[in-house]
């Protein structure tokens, strides 16, 4: 084993476990879910033990494919975008994250607070340039509100939603950081801990619309990104894979630590080279 060990570290691949963090919120009756859409419902059809002493449960649900924590779709607002079942495997899959902190600007005179470009140039100054391929993560500080669904949406007396979201200029700074810096893919996706990616007061979304019509995907109501690191995790998006879906509720996991450094692009031949070399140390034990 310690032979394996060496030629995997020699190769750039960890064997250190990475820690798993949940960034989704369980669905039931209580999953943040826009005021405007159709909210997640559970119904009961069978829980017990049946005719021949078998336990048996199942039930139906219905729900909006935006309700909860979820994926948008670039089709959501892009008539030519993506929708979810063709989004690529690779843009969703141990994504190099980055998280980007705006919670000490907001307050509650200002729940639409708008992620600037300074808050992304801020980020930038501190940690080097995003990169490539990566999902940008917002944290507003949002979450901790998700218990009281009417503070979460941000009801006025009005019944209109109020929350922090990106701004247009941030959306378009975003749409086009590959490009300034030569990247090949770009920035794949966007996502927030709160109802929406745009603010709660827009009727517009004009950071839907300029997200999605260059096939980057958002996620909404995701949890725990105060767990995260600034960078460094690498998330997973597992969204149901409903074919011309617009959106489609997601498990979402990070996983932070030495092993999630970014997938290792070895060749096939090179993991046979570790395969072998296993197999013959272990003979040479042996022998």
């Amino acid at each position: 084993m310690r032979f394996v060990s060496l030629l995997l570290a020699a190769l750039g691949v960890s064997t250190a476990a990475a820690e798993l963090i949940e960034l989704s919120y369980t669905y039931n009756k209580d999953a943040p879910t826009s005021s405007k859409i159709t909210p997640f419902v559970h119904k009961q059809i069978k829980k017990g033990y049946d005719k021949l002493g078998f336990w048996v449960e199942l039930a139906d649900f219905c729900t909006s494919e935006h309700s909860g924590t979820h994926l948008d779709a670039p089709v959501h607002f892009a008539e030519h975008g993506w929708p979810v079942e063709a989004i690529p495997t690779r843009r969703l899959w141990r994504v190099p994250a980055v998280v980007i902190d705006v919670s000490k600007n907001i307050r509650p005179d200002l729940p639409n607070y708008e992620v600037k470009v300074k808050d992304l140039e801020d980020w930038e100054a501190a940690n080097g340039v995003i990169p490539d391929g990566s999902l940008i993560l917002v944290r507003t500080g949002w979450g901790a509100k998700v218990n009281r669904l009417s503070e979460y949406l941000g009801l006025d007396s009005n019944n209109n939603q109020n929350s922090p979201g990106l701004g247009k200029g941030a959306a378009e700074w975003l749409v086009n950081h590959g490009k300034k810096h030569g990247h090949r893919t770009g920035v794949v996706g966007f996502g927030i801990d709160t109802v929406s990616v745009d603010v709660g007061k827009s009727v517009r979304y004009p950071s839907h619309v300029i997200l999605y019509k260059e096939n980057i995907y958002g996620i909404e109501n995701m949890a725990n990104l105060d767990k995260l690191p600034v960078k460094g995790a690498l998330v997973t998006v597992l969204p149901v894979r409903i074919g011309g879906g617009s959106g489609a509720p997601a498990r979402i996991i990070a996983e932070v630590g030495e092993a999630s450094s970014a997938p290792s692009p070895l060749p096939s031949v090179l993991l046979l080279v570790v395969m072998i070399g296993a197999v013959l140390a272990k003979e040479i034990i042996v022998a």
